[in-house]
């Protein structure tokens, strides 16, 4: 077979069809992109930027991009590009066609300044070639209500509504709670939209309940939405479907809860996609109540400027220590000094003095959010140690415990 040039390119308005077919084929979809699904890419265009590659006049792979700003440890946010929707034509494998699309995404966001990107695989053995490491996990729940007991909601005020009234207060919240949750990714204008059913090409019959929480002088503290799954009968009760949750205290977080477990003629609550530090199993008497039916890794980081990036983010205590990057693609190559002082604020420079702790860039991925042990990750085999105590040392500074249990959000 003849090779062929692997060309990528900016997607226009009267490719989006191309991108949306090649898209649901490369991700196994059973239908082709609906007029309301078109419409929605349509509207992404506005935030995202859209890409395909061709291989001659034949698109073979599609790809969209945007940039963020991620939150991290210590409250702040830093610049990252985030890659999404990436798939290949079966019939090109293996041509360089991810490898071009991946490439090209972290080049440009070094060009524009961003200190990281981000992404969510399909397949989690994809990535980590180039440069991605695991940083977050999520997890499915399932919670038998009939098991659950927590008091009752005092100095607040439960109002039942439906996603629509959720849409007018929830963004202020999301974001005053996802500050306190690393990696929890920003939810924009066109997101609350979509998923509250404001567009016109959504089933306006749909019934979208939520309910939203208020404390004493009337400012929203919590939102919870959910669906019904299943027909109750007299001797089967149905399924509620958690779609969101976030709680900015946490009585707050009881109160919803308890609303839930409350709902007539259910039994259970099934919760997708929620942090693994989710503290409801805490809070109750009987923790057997909830079941995880899935744990799996989520959000992968690719750190591409060491200094702005450790920077931005704050240590969890003071300490020194050296640490030698390993990066085949340069941007995080490098030995740097991590100095962090007694109120976390980090200070990274390029260094020649040796090299306590040696990682590769994957490895530094994994650990950037605070979520993972870099104590476990050396017993992996995935850092090494040259002066003792030096592992232990970088992991309590870099380990953070979120604040907040605000639910996952897919790209």
């Amino acid at each position: 077979m003849t090779a062929t040039t692997i060309e990528v390119r900016p997607v226009g308005a009267e490719e989006l069809p191309i991108w949306a077919a090649l898209n649901h084929r490369g991700f196994l979809s059973t239908t082709r992109p609906s007029e309301a699904r078109l419409k929605h890419y349509q509207r992404q265009s506005a935030e995202y930027r859209f890409w395909l590659a061709y291989s001659g006049s034949t698109p073979c792979g599609a790809y969209r991009s945007w940039d963020l700003e991620l939150p991290v440890p210590g409250a702040a946010a830093v610049p990252t590009r985030a890659i999404g929707s990436l798939s290949v034509l079966a019939t090109h494998r293996r041509r360089g066609v991810a490898s071009s699309f991946v490439r090209g995404a972290l080049s440009g966001a070094r060009e524009r300044g961003a200190a990281l990107s981000l992404l969510i695989p399909s397949e989690s053995g994809i990535y980590g070639r180039f440069g991605f490491g695991a940083a977050t996990e999520t997890t499915h729940l399932a919670v038998d209500t009939r098991r659950i007991t927590l008091p009752p909601a005092e100095g607040l005020e439960l109002e039942l509504t439906d996603d629509a009234a959720v849409r007018a207060v929830a963004p202020a919240l999301y974001r005053e709670v996802a500050a306190g949750m690393p990696g929890a990714l920003p939810r924009t204008d066109l997101w609350w939209d979509d998923v509250c059913g404001l567009h016109a090409d959504e089933d306006d019959d749909d019934d979208r309940p939520a309910v939203i929480a208020r404390d004493q002088s009337g400012a929203v503290v919590g939102t919870a939405s959910y669906r019904i799954k299943g027909d109750w009968s007299l001797d089967h009760q149905a399924d509620i479907e958690l779609q969101d949750l976030t709680a900015a205290n946490p009585a707050a977080y009881s109160a919803l809860w308890r609303f839930l477990a409350d709902l007539d003629l259910t039994d259970r609550v099934l919760a997708e996609d929620r942090p693994v530090h989710e503290p409801l199993a805490w809070m109750l008497p009987d923790r057997r109540a909830i079941t995880e039916s899935h744990r799996t890794d989520f959000q992968w980081v690719r750190v591409l400027d060491v200094v702005a990036a450790l920077s931005a983010r704050a240590a969890q205590g003071p300490g020194r220590v050296v640490v030698e990057v390993a990066d085949a693609d340069g941007y995080a190559n490098g030995r740097w000094l991590v100095d962090a002082d007694e109120d976390g604020r980090t200070q990274v420079t390029a260094t020649e003095v040796e090299a306590e702790v040696t990682l590769p860039v994957q490895t530094l991925g994994s650990l950037y959010l605070g979520q993972n042990s870099l104590v476990r990750l050396h017993g992996a085999g995935r850092a090494d140690e040259h002066r003792a105590g030096a592992v232990r040392r970088l992991d309590r500074m870099l380990a953070w415990a979120p604040e907040a249990a605000v639910g996952h959000t897919w790209f």
